[in-house]
């Protein structure tokens, strides 16, 4: 059922009986929306089922060696009715290869069952990833990164096992629980109605317990997610705290969110117990049933003492699969819980989308361009209202303007990680949304304002921009970045394997190696980020030197917040800050960003020159 049919639903009007009807759906519709990732393996749950199957009409057969050897050589008195030591012997050789073929297949069941399970997980974490990807910056920035990557490793799993072990677990039971059910009425159909009537009660004690687990997983993962959020942040943030001697402070904050999540944890197990107890206790009452009024039944004559043995054994064995049926509940509902926060994450769509038909990039693009460009945030902040811009190849340009002016934006809109809300930004007269959008994206080379960098090595980290770099390409672009004395006096050189985000290395150093990737790409289109932050005269100068050689042959876009000394550059473009000061806060730049071009030791700029360039705008 879509959503908005279950909206139409949530009126006023709208009763318990149909709310109970659209719970029993739950697991039915993220089952149907996640199935994908079971289709490749439903030949091995065909076998899954055969096996089941088999080890069904093994169970069932089990009680009746003993019925047969407790009817015609235990119980009768008269000794001359009694069968002989060859008849139990028998009947206890049935019960042994009886027993012992069913837990061989249920152990083969049981191990396609992990196989399938452990695939599962990967194909929903893949997809999880990929889609992760896919979304703009936009969404990341209003999501808490710990959360998510909670649905990628906890949800996961839990989503695989209502799908896969669950399922499969429930599947089996059921069937168990019918071949059972059937044979019991061929025994004594008056005594099986007579405990069938326990059934309604364990089906609403089972789905209204089950609906509270859900309630409470939901609660349980949001408090899971908030505390491996801010445990991620507080442990990239450590130089941060040690330095302002906040280290019991934040441990008071992670101790007081570690105790919600417990609590929350603590009520998800209670409500666990309370679900698998109350089923407990009404199969217990069966069984007390069939002991009471089946004894009354052999004593009239109407059951042998074999068939009320069997009869015993049965509900005993019905114990197994309810109690299963109410763990294997839990496991669903949290499954649920987990899965409706992977479709929250599958169900965004990017408003960046490639058209049908679509362009190819050209290889060596001249001129990159923004008509009448506006852009307005989903929040209402708008950005570069009516901006005109044009970037040639040749020419080495810069881009100036206040922290907030919406520099960083301009980036974000040639790199098409959004398109404008009015205007279009072209590329050689082309608007970028006819273009492949993959394509385009190979044609831009960015070092971002903000550094990124992976926790691998310094190898991995460049050819993240070109795999197939030689080492020679390597060496050149970290030449040309000015990190040449950086990387050499790595303990492993090229191959020092860096901290997460870069840790160990300074800012003036994570940037340096971020250009260097950025040379390393060779994209026509080459757009640096504030490239001069945290470096000195010397590095700043080589740094220039590289970024105005790759301007003789590709389009190259320098964007800075400081608008002093850029008579070097060959244009300055200037972007005027909204009207609203609270607007296009994400430009906001770090404490390390301050006057790049100045020199720690001077007032002038380490690239040379005279007073500013015309700015064109």
């Amino acid at each position: 059922m879509d959503r908005g049919c279950s909206q139409n639903l949530d009126g006023p009007g709208r009763n318990s009986s149909v709310r109970a009807f659209l719970k029993l759906f739950d697991a039915w519709r993220v089952g149907v929306r996640l199935g994908f990732v079971l289709r490749p393996h439903r030949l091995a749950l065909s076998g899954v089922v055969l096996l089941q199957l088999c080890v069904v009409a093994l169970s069932v057969l089990q009680p009746w060696p003993m019925k047969v050897a407790f009817d015609r050589v235990l119980a009768p008195l008269d000794l001359e009715s009694r069968g002989g030591g060859e008849l139990l012997l028998l009947c206890a050789g049935a019960l042994l290869v009886i027993v012992v073929l069913r837990v061989l297949v249920e152990y083969n069941a049981n191990l396609t069952v992990a196989k399938v399970g452990h695939r599962v997980t990967r194909a929903l974490r893949l997809v999880l990833f990929e889609r992760l990807l896919q979304l703009p910056p936009a969404y990341h920035g209003k999501q808490r990164s710990g959360d998510l990557l909670m649905r990628l490793m906890g949800d996961a799993p839990m989503v695989k096992t209502m799908l896969v072990d669950a399922s499969t677990a429930l599947f089996a039971r059921s069937l168990h629980a019918i071949a059972v059910l059937a044979v019991m009425f061929t025994v004594d159909a008056q005594l099986t109605l007579i405990l069938l009537g326990l059934v309604p009660g364990l089906a609403w004690v089972v789905r209204v317990l089950s609906r509270r687990l859900s309630v409470a997983i939901r609660k349980q993962r949001k408090k899971e997610g908030a505390l491996a959020d801010f445990m991620g942040e507080a442990v990239g943030a450590v130089t941060l705290v040690q330095s302002m001697g906040q280290e019991a402070e934040v441990t008071h904050r992670f101790a007081r969110d570690n105790r919600r999540s417990a609590r929350a944890e603590l009520k998800a197990a209670r409500a666990a117990a309370r679900l698998s107890a109350s089923v407990e206790s009404l199969l217990t009452v069966g069984v007390a049933l069939t002991l009471g009024l089946g004894g009354m039944r052999v004593l009239d004559g109407v059951l042998s003492p074999g068939e009320l043995l069997v009869f015993m054994s049965y509900v005993r064995g019905l114990l197994k699969p309810a109690r299963s049926a109410a763990k294997q509940q839990a496991r669903v509902a949290k499954g649920v819980a987990c899965a409706d926060r992977l479709l929250d994450v599958l169900d965004q769509r990017s408003p960046v989308r490639e058209r049908q038909g679509s362009r190819v990039v050209p290889a060596q693009p001249a001129v990159l361009a923004l008509e009448n460009v506006r852009y307005t945030y989903p929040d209402g902040r708008v950005a570069l209202d009516s901006f005109d811009a044009r970037f040639d190849r040749g020419v080495l340009t810069a881009l100036v303007g206040a922290s907030g002016s919406g520099k960083s934006t301009l980036v974000a809109l040639a790199l098409r990680l959004m398109d404008p809300t009015k205007g279009r930004v072209t590329l050689d007269g082309v608007p970028l949304h006819e273009y492949e959008l993959d394509g385009l994206r190979s044609s831009v080379a960015a070092s971002l304002q903000e550094t990124v960098l992976f926790g691998t090595s310094v190898r991995e980290n460049l050819t993240l921009a070109k795999p197939d770099a030689t080492d020679e390409a390597l060496w050149e672009a970290i030449d040309a970045a000015g990190a040449l004395q950086v990387v050499e006096e790595l303990p492993d050189g090229i191959d020092t394997a860096l901290g997460s985000q870069g840790a160990g290395l300074s800012g003036g150093q994570r940037r340096r190696l971020c250009l260097a990737r950025a040379f390393l790409r060779e994209s026509p289109i080459l757009l640096a980020d504030e490239p001069f932050a945290g470096l000195d005269a010397a590095a700043a100068r080589h740094v220039f030197a590289s970024l105005k050689a790759r301007s003789l042959e590709s389009i190259v876009i320098v964007v800075t917040h400081d608008p002093v000394h850029l008579a070097e550059f060959g244009t300055v473009i200037q972007v005027e800050a909204s009207a609203d000061p609270d607007q296009d806060l994400e430009d906001a730049p770090t404490d390390q960003d301050s006057s790049p071009y100045l020199s720690q030791d001077s007032d002038e700029s380490p690239l040379g020159g005279g007073g500013p360039a015309p700015c064109t705008s």
